[in-house]
């Protein structure tokens, strides 16, 4: 009896943390678009939520919201153009690396949606990790270059 008290317990911390995650995915998205200068932060904090999100889709083998969610990260805003005019400077040279890891994070979420419509979970969980790989690639090439860069 402890023991699934114990689990019903986890369970449901577990939920109420994706419960929270959802909250906070929906608040960047509001925030994004209703802001005038469109930071890199902003749209980072927005494609995190995103990411919680399909990894709650995963877990509850919801399609609806894996959908959802990529459907987000496929159409984020794009940063403001004094955002992108210090990236460009900041990467110089290797701005065809940080376009090729940002188009592996946008064909990822394109191929998770069209999983999640087919309601296929394997290819699901095979391309979130293609995804996740790629936005882990960027953030340890570009993140530290390009947080000094947008300060």
């Amino acid at each position: 009896m402890y023991k699934i008290q114990k689990k019903i317990i986890i369970t449901s911390v577990v939920i109420a943390f994706f419960v929270g995650a959802s909250a906070n995915a929906q608040h960047y998205q509001q925030n994004i678009d209703k802001n005038s200068l469109v930071t890199f932060k902003h749209i980072m904090q927005g494609l995190l939520s995103e990411t919680k999100m399909i990894t709650q889709g995963i877990i509850l083998e919801d399609f609806t919201l894996i959908n959802d969610a990529t459907e987000n990260i496929i159409n984020h805003p794009k940063p403001a153009m004094s955002q992108r005019k210090k990236l460009m400077k900041a990467l110089g040279d290797d701005i065809a690396t940080f376009k090729g890891l940002d188009h592996i994070v946008h064909r990822g979420a394109m191929k998770i949606q069209q999983a999640a419509k087919d309601k296929n979970m394997v290819v699901v969980i095979a391309e979130y990790q293609k995804l996740i790989t790629g936005c882990q690639s960027c953030h340890s090439t570009f993140k530290a270059r390009l947080s000094k860069a947008l300060l």
